[in-house]
């Protein structure tokens, strides 16, 4: 297998490692460890930069807003920046260290939780929600003893936080009111995900669950394993989930396990994105310690695409559409787009003998003309 740049649409450095990338409709956010942000256009392009006080943890974007702007949560703030322009329109102290960060399509509300980490205990011992308006006013702020893992904002306002220990479950915040669900009783919840209006948790006890549409309710999916999900997304028909066994599974929204496959080392990150061979592609990260590597499965099938090895790090891996961005511990940011990386697998299964103007250039400048002869042919 090539080296895993010839498969990217671009490739970018960050400062420092990556530790946060968001796509937009037509653009790609990143952060590093080091607080700095970047932004480019789908061709590559830097459009903006800018800087927060620490690592970058989270972002979301308010597509909808008047103008359009994200939020990341970094340091113990959280931030939020003109879309457009990088520009600052307003930050906020928190309460520890800034974790979770979600937004309305329209701007209207933007939440955050934070932590307080207790060195001596070797735990978190409180967290708060806070919920503010598109100008950054506190509409108000709860604290509790649990930390989420999971932030789910509906179109209605109402927020939903999958919980740790002591409580476990989910608390309901609106406007108005805060309330603690108690849906799974002495099984925290360690990673979740939303997608087609579909959430999904991953726990302490190896158990799936989907949350009902009301979001009163789970129901376990699977339960076939004991060990801890640590990672996990999910496309709102298909779950794709690892921990620390190495093991990355399928599971159907529906119920049931579709497939399992042994990694051989603990699964870092996971991805459901666009279709390879006639259904949705799976991105799973590994990590064992020393190299990581990068699996594309099919979502459905488990049938292996590709496996990229000896890679550093990858601490961030999102999808949107027909793009994938993978964000790695050197800093790189690459992203991956349907149409190049599908014919580029293709050759690769078939075996052919590709025309040397075709093959991974090593220096930047064949880089650059590789991909200008590649996005004319999109023309």
């Amino acid at each position: 297998m090539a080296d895993i740049s010839d498969y990217a649409w671009f490739v970018r450095d960050l400062p420092a490692s990556a530790s946060s990338v968001l796509l937009g409709k037509s653009r790609v956010y990143a952060g590093d460890w080091d607080g700095n942000l970047c932004c480019w256009s789908d061709q590559g392009d830097l459009l903006w930069t800018g800087k927060a006080e620490d690592r970058v943890e989270r972002m979301c974007g308010a597509s909808e807003a008047k103008p359009p702007f994200i939020c990341a949560t970094a340091g113990s703030k959280v931030n939020c920046i003109d879309a457009a322009s990088g520009e600052e329109r307003w930050n906020h102290q928190l309460i520890g260290s800034s974790d979770l960060v979600a937004c309305s399509d329209d701007g209207n509300r933007v939440l955050a939780t934070s932590s307080v980490y207790e060195i001596e205990l070797n735990d978190f011992i409180e967290s708060t929600c806070w919920r503010f308006d598109g100008d950054g006013e506190i509409v108000r702020q709860d604290t509790f003893e649990e930390r989420p893992w999971h932030l789910i904002l509906d179109k209605a306002g109402a927020a939903r936080m999958g919980l740790g220990r002591p409580r476990c479950g989910l608390i309901m915040q609106t406007d108005d009111e805060i309330t603690h669900l108690n849906l799974a009783e002495d099984d925290p919840i360690l990673c979740g995900a939303t997608a087609s209006g579909k959430t999904v948790f991953g726990h302490a006890s190896g158990i799936i669950s989907l949350l009902s549409k009301n979001g009163k309710k789970m129901k376990s999916l699977f339960d076939g394993s004991e060990e801890s999900v640590l990672s996990l997304q999910s496309d709102g028909k298909v779950v794709i989930a690892g921990g620390d066994d190495g093991m990355a599974r399928a599971v159907s929204c529906k119920g049931g396990e579709l497939w399992a496959m042994d990694l051989g080392q603990p699964v870092d990150e996971c991805t459901i994105s666009f279709e390879l061979a006639g259904e949705k592609s799976c991105w799973v990260a590994t990590w064992n310690g020393i190299q990581a590597s990068l699996w594309i499965l099919g979502s459905e099938s488990g049938k292996v695409h590709a496996e990229f090895a000896d890679l550093p790090r990858i601490r961030t891996l999102t999808s949107r559409g027909d793009r994938v961005a993978v964000g790695m511990d050197d800093g790189r940011v690459m992203l991956f787009n349907q149409e190049l990386f599908s014919r580029r697998i293709n050759r690769e299964d078939n075996d052919s003998d590709e025309p040397t103007d075709d093959t991974g250039p090593k220096d930047g400048q064949s880089r650059l003309s590789l991909q200008e002869k590649l996005r004319s042919l999109r023309k």
